[in-house]
């Protein structure tokens, strides 16, 4: 029996684990955290002060013969095939999977520490998103700066959405008109996908948010309360919620160029094989994989992944299918792959009311509980054939 050790109990790594055969492989799942979270819900703590029920425990969303480990890992060796966790225990397998996620770093960009420490972000933890709330509910007028520091963001969508609910918050508390709403992004326009850009820029413009492309930012002076851009621009602030840069887990490997600079795992775009090693894998936000950074993308890794374990071919083609929440009820999906461009696809309500339903299918979602319906939609929805029924 194959020994299959999964590291990282979020998305992709969960749904991996209830995926695999019970009577094929022997799967370990070793996480940092006995709690999963469900990392979408943060916009609506930030935004719409939702309740936070993001957190399940791990051991109750894996089948019965998945063995759970909690622990730190500090190194892992994908030449002699163990990994060494923080407690000191060593973790051998025949076959290993990297879902290791990213997580925030804010010390990149001077300031920005201070200016999440403040205002918070609604990319880490709850406690921050319950921050950014804070942050919110107590502004009475001014200047809200929002966007995204570096070009790589956990959930591409998250930044618009987040400037979108809060105007429609300023809105609802009669502060429009009082507030100057600034979104900054790296890109030369609101979305980068050109075909969504055409229904979101729009949308921005309509509601008085003034959009700042090319906004590269270089640091943040909190005593001044203004934003620098490399290029010399400047954003001054009463409000700002500015999303950090993402870096992969802090773990030692060996062979060490198995990372990149910003330590995201080099991975076959199409295998999801980590370059070089043998019997290793990648999913999810770990990888460097030219795609979204969302768990639609560790869902359908994780289906990928469990079938090149078989011995099955199984090929990974870049499918994005991102729910976009434009306030106001009204939402759309971000559909592409590596070969198909992001459809331009028109809001409606159904598509908001799809989004939120995903925070109550989700649990059930990584036992397997829905695959048939997910096979149909994906299916349904493929960005090639999609294309083409939703063209002007």
């Amino acid at each position: 029996m194959t020994h299959v050790l999964i590291i990282g109990g979020g998305t992709g790594g969960t749904m991996l684990a209830n995926t695999l055969d019970r009577h094929e492989f022997d799967v370990t799942v070793l996480s940092a955290s006995a709690e999963h979270m469900f990392q979408p819900g943060l916009l609506y703590v930030a935004f719409r002060n939702a309740a936070a029920h993001l957190m399940r425990r791990e051991r109750g969303l894996l089948a019965s013969h998945v063995r759970l480990v909690q622990d730190t890992v500090a190194r892992i060796d994908l030449r002699d095939r163990v990994v060494s966790g923080g407690s000191g225990a060593q973790h051998r397998y025949d076959a290993i999977v990297l879902a290791t996620g990213i997580r925030t770093d804010p010390a990149q960009i001077p300031g920005l520490a201070e200016v999440n420490a403040q205002f918070g972000d609604y990319h880490s933890t709850v406690e921050q998103a319950r921050k950014v709330w804070g942050a919110l509910d107590g502004f009475r007028g001014g200047t809200i700066a929002l966007g995204q520091s570096s070009p790589i963001c956990k959930c591409p969508p998250s930044p618009v959405e987040g400037v979108l609910l809060a105007e429609e918050l300023l809105r609802r508390k009669g502060l429009r008109d009082k507030t100057r709403l600034v979104y900054f992004t790296p890109y030369p326009r609101a979305y980068p996908a050109a075909p969504m850009n055409e229904i979101i820029e729009p949308i921005m413009r309509a509601r008085g948010i003034e959009i700042m492309p090319f906004f590269d930012v270089d640091r943040i002076d909190p005593a001044t309360r203004t934003i620098f851009s490399i290029e010399g621009d400047t954003i001054p602030y009463d409000l700002a919620l500015v999303i950090p840069p993402f870096v992969g887990a802090d773990i030692a490997y060996d062979p060490a160029d198995v990372v990149d600079a910003s330590r995201f795992i080099v991975t076959d775009k199409s295998s999801l094989r980590v370059k070089g090693v043998e019997a290793a894998f990648a999913i999810g936000d770990a990888t460097n994989l030219p795609t979204s950074k969302a768990g639609v993308g560790a869902h359908l890794e994780a289906k990928v992944v469990a079938r090149q374990l078989r011995g099955l071919p199984a090929a990974f083609d870049g499918r994005t299918h991102c729910p976009v929440d434009l306030a106001y009820g009204q939402g759309t999906f971000v559909i592409g792959s590596y070969t198909a461009p992001v459809v331009r696809y028109a809001p409606s309500r159904i598509k908001h009311l799809m989004k939120m339903m995903m925070a109550h299918i989700y649990w059930l979602s990584l036992r397997g509980v829905f695959e048939p319906v997910f096979d149909w939609y994906f299916a349904f929805t493929a960005p090639e054939k999609f294309a083409a029924r939703h063209a002007r």
